[in-house]
Formats: C-alpha cells, sequence, structure tokens
C-alpha cells in the first residue's frame, strides 16, 4: 500500500462566492449527466453560463489551472497525511470521534 498517493486533508476559513458557488453546480451538473472526460467537461463548461476569471472560453489547459488554484488556497488548515501528530484531528473535519477542545495543537 505504499505505492498509493497521499491525499492532502484541507478545510477552508472562508466560504465559496458567487463563483465559486456557479461554478460548482456547473461542474456537479455536468458530472451528473455522466461527462466525466476532460475534452467533455471542458466542452459543457463552454456551453454554460460560467466562465474562467480571465477568458471567455474554457480549454482543458485553463480548467486544469482552474482546479489547482482554488485547490490551492492560502488560508486552508490542513496537513499531509500522516503528518498531523497521533490522536489529533484538524478543525473542520466531520467525524463524530474528535478529541474535545483544547487538543487541535493548540486551537
Amino acid at each position: 500500500m505504499d505505492d498509493l498517493p497521499r491525499e492532502v486533508h484541507r478545510t477552508l476559513n472562508t466560504d465559496p462566492g458567487e463563483y465559486e458557488q456557479a461554478l460548482s453546480k456547473t461542474l456537479f451538473g455536468i458530472l451528473s449527466k455522466s461527462i466525466h472526460d476532460l475534452p467533455g467537461i471542458v466542452s459543457a463548461l463552454n456551453e454554460s453560463e460560467v466562465r474562467p476569471p480571465e477568458s471567455d472560453a474554457w480549454t482543458e489547459e485553463i480548467f486544469a489551472a482552474e482546479m489547482e488554484r482554488l485547490g490551492a488556497y492560502p488560508n486552508s488548515v490542513g496537513a499531509p497525511l500522516g503528518e498531523h501528530p497521533a490522536g489529533v484531528v484538524p478543525p473542520g473535519t466531520s467525524i463524530t470521534d474528535r478529541p474535545g477542545p483544547g487538543s487541535h495543537g493548540g486551537n
């Protein structure tokens, strides 16, 4: 199992803006139509009213860069899996067995 990619847990200290909400809703709509390939997603985005921030049309490169940008919020909290101290659950997780107050690494 050591060859599996390590995922990053992130929580945000901000609410999504109108653009992020519109993009998310549109992407969920596209995916619900069983469009899962990158060219299909880009084509469907171009048929929608959602436009990329600095362009009039989506391309595969613009979509990939935008997903990277949106996934790299500088005000997010988190660390790669395995890098949190043992027994500490990061704030913002949705599990029910979270340690009590004061056990979030100083928060």
